[in-house]
């Protein structure tokens, strides 16, 4: 998990970004999404601190990390719908930064009851993230200059 936390970062880290604010929000991610490969959890299922007695300080460094790259990641395709664009990336963006909330708010309501489908959740959300990293990707390659 770690290498993939680290390619995940690094490539948040240099990604083009159309929008400086864009590119601001990437940058922290890249650094949070680092930290949380840094800091893993003590298990696989990811005991949560404050309710799991067998919680480590490790999982609340690794948690704090993953929930403040899942916020920054949430509010990016939300930022990028208000700011200047074409309008087919500004739909795009809203339509996944909508889907992105409720999948966020899925996720920690699944992790917090300690759901069997908490996985699910979690990979709805970030289908939408990722989805909107490709449409950002596709926005920034017809704009990047030649």
């Amino acid at each position: 998990m770690v290498p993939g936390f680290l390619a995940l970062g690094t490539s948040s880290l240099l990604m083009p970004l159309p929008d400086p604010t864009l590119a601001r929000f990437a940058r922290i991610a890249g650094i949070t999404t680092i930290v949380a490969g840094l800091i893993p959890a003590s298990q696989p299922r990811c005991p949560q601190p404050v309710t799991d007695p067998e919680a480590t300080v490790l999982d609340l460094g690794h948690g704090i990390a993953s929930i403040a790259t899942f916020a920054i990641w949430t509010a990016m395709p939300i930022t990028a719908a208000v700011h200047r664009g074409p309008r087919w990336y500004r739909c795009v963006s809203g339509a996944l930064g909508l889907a992105s909330v409720v999948g966020f708010a899925a996720a920690g309501a699944t992790t917090r009851s300690e759901s069997p489908r908490k996985g699910l959740a979690q990979r709805g959300f970030l289908a939408c993230i990722f989805t909107w990293h490709i449409a950002t990707a596709v926005y920034a390659q017809r704009v990047a200059p030649r």
